[in-house]
C-alpha cells in the first residue's frame, strides 16, 4: 500500500516498514521499556516464606505509570497523523528522559523501603526494572542526541 504525502492517515496501521523506519534512539528506547515491562512480572520481593510480590505492588506502581506514559507518548508520536498530534512544555526526548526517570525512581524506592524489613528481602525483578529505566533514560538521550544532529528544533 503507498501513500500519497499529505493525505489524511485515520487508519494508521503498525507495520513492519512502520519499526524499520524508528530512529535508533527509537529502538533504544522500545528495548528499555520492555525489560521494564519483563521486570514487572518478575519477582521483586520474597518473605523467605515462599511469598513473593511483583512490581505491581508498593511502589512499583511509579515505575509501571512511567511505563505506560511512555508508550502513550511514543505510540502518539509514532502512529499518531502529524495535526493531531498533541503539544508538551518539553521536548519528546526530555519526556522519554523523564518517563525512564521514573521507572528508576520507583524500582529504588520500592528497594530502599522493602529492603530493610526483618524477614525476606528484595529479589532480582527490581535490579532488572533499574537496568531497563536506564536504558530508557539512554534511549531518550540518544533521541535527544538525534534531534540536535539533524538540525531539527521542532520537538520529535
Amino acid at each position: 500500500m503507498q501513500r500519497v504525502v499529505g493525505e489524511e492517515d485515520s487508519g494508521h496501521v503498525m507495520t513492519l516498514d512502520t519499526l524499520r523506519r524508528l530512529s535508533g534512539g527509537d529502538r533504544v528506547l522500545v528495548a528499555g521499556s520492555a525489560v521494564v515491562l519483563l521486570s514487572l512480572l518478575l519477582p521483586w520481593w520474597d518473605n523467605g516464606l515462599g511469598s513473593t510480590a511483583d512490581g505491581f505492588h508498593d511502589w512499583g506502581w511509579l515505575s509501571l505509570l512511567g511505563l505506560l506514559l511512555l508508550a502513550a507518548l511514543f505510540s502518539v508520536r509514532n502512529f499518531v497523523p502529524e495535526t493531531r498530534r498533541p503539544e508538551l512544555s518539553v521536548s519528546d526526548p526530555v519526556a522519554y528522559m523523564i518517563g525512564g526517570a521514573a521507572e528508576i525512581v520507583g524500582a529504588v524506592v520500592f528497594w530502599l523501603t522493602n529492603n530493610s524489613r526483618l524477614v525476606g528481602g528484595v529479589k532480582y525483578g527490581v535490579f532488572v526494572a533499574v537496568v531497563g529505566g536506564a536504558v530508557t533514560v539512554a534511549g531518550g538521550y540518544v533521541r535527544h542526541l538525534e534531534t540536535q544532529t539533524s538540525g531539527s528544533t521542532a520537538p520529535q
